[in-house]
């Protein structure tokens, strides 16, 4: 079996920018929710108080921020095993 498939095996540099890449597909995620939810839509009156209104329910973002985290991570994975990167 080829070590490189193993993330446990991955150098340092690797797992780092794997993590940094799925923290930002979690941010797009959560974004992307955004754009999607009924409270953004609301009006433009103070975001910032709709913004932190809508984080009181992760049922309705926790979903998106799943799956850009996922997104995220199994592109880099494939992309590293695709490219030889090691």
């Amino acid at each position: 079996m080829d070590r490189g498939l193993n993330p446990l095996t991955w150098q340092r540099r690797h797992l780092v920018i794997w993590a940094l890449l799925i923290a930002a597909g979690g941010v797009g995620g959560l974004v992307f929710g955004w754009f999607l939810s009924p409270f953004s839509r609301l009006g433009r009156i103070d975001d910032a108080a709709m913004i932190m209104a809508w984080l009181h329910y992760p049922q309705s973002y926790l979903v998106y921020v799943a799956a850009g985290a996922i997104t995220a991570g199994l592109a880099y994975y494939a992309g590293d095993l695709l490219t030889g990167a090691r």
